[in-house]
């Protein structure tokens, strides 16, 4: 079984589900992760587009090489005729040159190629259409034989070229043709500009990748194992862990017939191009794992973070003013119940805490649009904005820095809102502003005995009196003889009035304080409650959802990937 066969049956996902997973994680990746391997991995899928809308019988080859390696006589050597140009002056490929076995869907995906000089092979004595069983002209295929294979063969400009189209042509193809051939010779075989700038960016495509050493006849029977040795070491060395390394002469044809029998075999597999667009999806899931890895970001928002966030808000809310409010409220309207009757009056003049702040009220039978909380001070909104940055720095602990800054963003993306929808929810909170208890209106009727104790005391010595100042003689005055001395009874009235009331008062107070120190302690909580519903709607729903797309990207790109390991053509 052919090596790519091998590989294939191996694969882990198909090919369509790992191409649709790259898909995903582009559009994830384009607002968060560098312009640069976005583009590539874009431009990448619409060549893998391009590409399977053409034919899948052809298999391309392409053979890419410096000035001077012998290119175009290895391609002629390769096809059995002269198709390419070869000569002493360099360079002498300006232009794509194309070899077709198989006619059918070749112009189509020359055309996408943009190669112009085609030679179809069918029905020719070529030595690769021969080699490829290739029926001659005139005469049928046998019934039951196989299908020949359907190949392109491309010789194509030098990479180092000093005319800049041809160069650009060259790179192009890189990316366009299934097969990689990198041809070199003895002289240049561990040139920099063929393994730095060209051999090391397709690491990783050994299933697809060919180094073929051209005119080894130059070297000693003694040299050629090493000089091989030496170039099969440079290709581990970038990264091409099991491409084959070849050894060929064009001029003598040594080692032309293996080179081509192998390429008919890759031919015959049709699954060279499948090879080539793994190798190139997993290359560009790579390189976007690179530029913004979302592998170490947590699955989710630690119930911590959120408290700490929630703190920070309720700070900026003013929650613990308000929650204060709501006890001083109570205090204020328990005293206005249970205080003593004379002093009452006294509470009008100053307004209930709450309804200075503007809370607990309606307005046209509508909710309370704002509160009257004055606006947050400079060391609030501090506390918010450092709140949303710790929040999201803890929420991306672990990422890497294009992922940290698209959760920051994501926290921060209503901040314009945020002050408001605080608001309206400590405006809108139930915090029970007209909450009374049970013992106020007992303690008000005892208050009010209290009074009018008082008050009948005072009107029966005011009467006496009265009677005196008149001439009348007063009645006999009750006295109060279990008393230390005896007083008289309106005295004793007067007195207990009082105190009674100043008692009944002082108590109320103290139960008043105790009840509304629980009023406070549940406002508190309501008012946090609500701040943590707006902080959930506005800021931890958001980060979640960028946490959830750095979770589905990191799954897409590692499908994408493959998990692979290396291959050989």
């Amino acid at each position: 079984m052919s090596p790519l066969l091998r590989r294939a049956a191996a694969r882990p996902a198909p090919l369509a589900e790992r191409i649709e997973a790259l898909d995903r994680a582009v559009d994830v990746l384009g607002p968060r992760a560098p312009a640069a391997p976005v583009d590539s991995a874009r431009s990448l899928l619409e060549r893998i587009g391009d590409r399977r809308a053409l034919t899948a019988e052809h298999t391309v080859v392409g053979l890419f090489g410096a000035t001077g390696s012998g290119k175009s006589s290895l391609v002629n050597a390769l096809v059995g005729t002269e198709i390419s140009r070869a000569a002493v002056r360099r360079p002498t490929t300006g232009a794509p040159v194309a070899a077709v076995l198989g006619e059918d869907g070749a112009d189509a995906l020359l055309d996408w190629l943009e190669v112009e000089q085609r030679h179809h092979l069918d029905g020719t004595d070529t030595a690769l259409a021969v080699a490829a069983g290739q029926p001659p002209k005139g005469r049928r295929a046998r019934r039951g034989a196989q299908a020949p294979p359907a190949l392109v063969l491309l010789d194509l400009p030098d990479l180092d070229s000093v005319t800049r189209t041809n160069r650009e042509i060259a790179e192009r193809m890189t990316g366009l043709v299934d097969v990689l051939v990198w041809v070199t010779d003895p002289q240049k075989y561990a040139d920099a500009v063929l393994h730095q700038e060209f051999v090391q960016r397709f690491a990783g495509h050994d299933a697809v990748t060919l180094l073929v050493l051209n005119q080894i006849d130059r070297l000693r029977e003694a040299e050629r194992g090493p000089v091989l040795a030496s170039l099969e070491e440079l290709a581990r060395g970038d990264g091409l862990e099991g491409a084959p390394v070849l050894g060929v002469s064009a001029s003598t044809g040594e080692g032309v017939e293996e080179l081509r029998e192998k390429l008919l075999s890759v031919a015959r597999s049709r699954e060279a191009t499948a090879e080539r667009h793994r190798a190139d999806v997993r290359g560009a899931a790579e390189e976007l794992l690179a530029a913004a890895d979302p592998r170490g970001l947590p699955e989710e928002v630690a119930p911590a973070t959120v408290d700490a966030l929630v703190e920070d808000l309720s700070t900026a809310a003013r929650v613990e003013p308000v929650a204060r409010a709501v006890g001083a409220s109570y205090r204020f309207r328990a005293a206005g119940r249970t205080g003593w009757p004379p002093l009452r009056w006294l509470r009008r003049v100053r307004p209930d805490p709450l309804r200075r702040l503007g809370i607990g009220q309606q307005r046209d039978g509508e909710g309370l649009e704002r509160t009257s909380l004055p606006e947050a001070d400079a060391g609030s909104r501090a506390r918010a904005a450092d709140g949303l940055r710790r929040f999201a720095d803890h929420a991306s602990d672990g990422g890497g820095d294009a992922w940290r800054a698209a959760v920051r963003r994501a926290a921060r993306s209503h901040e314009e809102e945020l002050p408001d929808a605080l608001d309206q929810a400590v405006a809108e909170a139930d915090l029970r502003a007209g909450t009374t208890s049970w013992w106020w209106p007992v303690l008000d009727v005892v208050q009010w005995l209290a009074l009018l104790t008082w008050v009948v005391g005072l009107g029966w010595l005011a009467l006496n009196m009265l009677l005196v100042f008149l001439g009348v003689p007063p009645p006999p005055m009750p006295m109060v003889e279990e008393l230390w001395i005896p007083i008289p009874l309106p005295t004793v009235l007067v007195v207990l009035g009082i105190a009674a009331g100043i008692l009944v008062g002082v108590a109320a107070g103290a139960v008043a304080a105790l009840t509304g120190s629980w009023h406070r302690r549940r406002a508190r909580r309501v008012l946090v409650a609500r701040v943590r519903e707006v902080a959930h709607e506005l800021v931890v729903a958001e980060v979640e959802e960028e946490l959830e797309r750095a979770g589905a990207t990191a799954r897409d790109l590692a499908l994408a990937r493959g998990g692979e390991g290396a291959g050989a053509v």
